[in-house]
């Protein structure tokens, strides 16, 4: 029983200590990745209906490359260079020659989309690639002639996998990758007449992948600043009133989180106390994703905070809204910086 708990342990402490580590960086890596390639049978189509040939292979080994950058919100692109090799198993065309085998070479651009902030100790993704694929038959002996062909045409692949986080800059991963190509060329001869077949090339193909990180962590959440009360009732003249706040978003998000609902709170109830008529409501960002992006991100934050303030009962006509995208920081850093501070969006009371 106690061997039983302490399994249980080590398994809950290393998915635990797996989610930790599964954080996007933002920049460079590279991929390798070995594995097994699995060709489906493929027929062939020549000039007349007597050329058509079934071409069946065996499992093979297959390689990949990749060099990528990642973005810091899911996605990442790549390029990978590929390689497989198999034997075929028989080319069924009247007689049932053995031998030969196919080669391909790939390269690939890929746009991939990793599923962070789920908690789990593996980090799914998806992603597709196009690109050309050579494809050379050889080494195939019929009665006629040898059966061989090479053709550069234009392929593509989806891509399903999941990573484990070994480390903060290196992950383990599972791939599956369907490639397919458009018509290739493999010249036969049977019967005395040579002529030259088309088919398409497809493949399941499973790869085992290591990836090596070189981007940067992401910045530690600062702490939010204390909101200031307003000084102590004077006898001698009515206490003052807050005219300003400050509101805090997660990163890429509009959400009212319940600090931000109690700060909007109190902003309306320095608005019912001063009776005051005019409050304007400024949107900001970090400086992580494009202008354009971001001056959206702050509009939709602005407006987020007048929703709210609306629903605490203050009139819609005497708020008005703007927002300045990335070039308003309260925390100067350089382009690119997740800054929590500078997520934010201002409430001042005229």
């Amino acid at each position: 029983m106690n061997k039983r708990l302490c399994v249980l342990g080590a398994v809950l402490l290393c998915s635990v200590s797996s989610a930790a580590l599964a954080q996007q960086l933002t920049g460079p890596y590279i991929t390798g990745g070995v594995g097994g390639s699995f060709p489906l049978t493929e027929q062939s189509t020549g000039p007349s209906p007597q050329n058509s040939t079934s071409v069946t292979y065996n499992a093979g080994l297959a390689s990949s490359l990749a060099a990528g950058y990642e973005f810091g919100n899911g996605f990442r692109a790549e390029v990978q260079l590929g390689a497989a090799t198999n034997n075929m198993d028989n080319v069924d065309h009247g007689a049932l020659p053995k031998g030969g085998h196919v080669q391909t070479y790939d390269l690939f651009g890929n746009v991939l989309y990793d599923f962070y902030g789920y908690g789990l100790p593996v980090v799914p993704h998806i992603g597709a690639g196009i690109g050309e694929i050579s494809v050379r038959n050889s080494g195939v002996a019929t009665p006629d002639a040898p059966i061989n062909g090479h053709s550069s045409v234009f392929g593509y692949q989806a891509i399903v996998g999941a990573e484990y986080p070994l480390a903060q800059n290196l992950k383990l991963g599972l791939d599956y990758r369907f490639i397919g190509s458009q018509d290739t060329d493999i010249n036969e001869t049977f019967g005395g007449v040579a002529s030259t077949a088309h088919y398409k090339y497809y493949s399941h193909n499973v790869f085992v992948t290591l990836r090596v990180e070189f981007g940067d962590l992401p910045a530690a959440p600062a702490a939010l600043p204390a909101v200031v009360p307003p000084p102590p009732a004077q006898a001698a003249k009515a206490p003052e009133v807050q005219r300003a706040f400050q509101v805090f978003f997660d990163f890429n998000k509009s959400d009212i989180t319940a600090a931000a609902a109690k700060v909007i709170q109190q902003a309306t109830d320095s608005v019912k106390a001063g009776h005051l008529t005019q409050i304007n409501v400024t949107g900001h960002t970090d400086t992580v994703g494009s202008a354009k992006y971001n001056q959206a991100l702050s509009e939709r934050r602005a407006a987020a905070v007048k929703a709210q303030l609306i629903s605490d009962g203050v009139p819609s006509s005497e708020i008005a809204t703007s927002g300045v995208g990335k070039t308003g920081l309260l925390v100067p850093t350089a382009d690119g910086v997740r800054e929590p501070q500078n997520r934010r969006a201002e409430i001042v009371l005229h």
